[in-house]
């Protein structure tokens, strides 16, 4: 991708990041997202097939991002894994947050068990999917409600020990 169409790519993300800080998603508009970012709808049209896909382009971003976190180092183990992404949820609360609220299409659940699923290869497909599910669950949870990264680390503790 050139770099002028990358610079739009990410003016356009800027403010609509911007907006969702200020606004529901469903009281952002095309329109205003090319006016904050002072491009023509045309413009946007290039780039985005629609809002929602400007939306699961931003959560599909956010995820690789979570996912390079996690994989840095080459951590092999699955439970240093999780505890890199409640910490990169941490530090990226507010803007995951407001992604997942907008988020009625289950993009943001659909990567996270793609990559969950992909990690646990160790594991049968059901016990696999029991996991990825359950701990998309959590993190969503631990999203949208106020608990604290060392009480949820804790529950998942004594989850995984009950059953071993």
């Amino acid at each position: 991708m050139d770099r002028r169409k990358r610079k739009t790519q990410n003016a356009i993300t800027a403010v609509f990041y911007q907006l969702l800080m200020k606004k529901s998603y469903e009281e952002i508009s095309v329109s205003q997202i090319c006016q904050e970012a002072d491009i023509n709808r045309g413009t946007f049209y290039l780039h985005f097939i629609d809002k929602d896909d400007l939306l699961e382009k931003s959560i599909a971003y956010e995820m690789q991002e979570l996912f390079n976190y996690c994989d840095r180092n080459d951590e092999a183990s699955n439970q240093s894994k999780l505890e890199r992404t409640f910490e990169y949820i941490s530090a990226h609360h507010d803007r995951l947050k407001r992604l997942f609220s907008a988020d009625k299409q289950g993009f943001f659940a659909r990567f996270q068990i793609n990559y969950l699923m992909a990690q646990m290869t160790d594991q049968s497909q059901l016990t696999s999917i029991f996991f990825a599910h359950g701990i998309v669950g959590l993190l969503e949870h631990y999203l949208m409600n106020d608990i604290s990264e060392k009480e949820i680390a804790q529950e998942l503790d004594r989850i995984t020990h009950s059953l071993r």
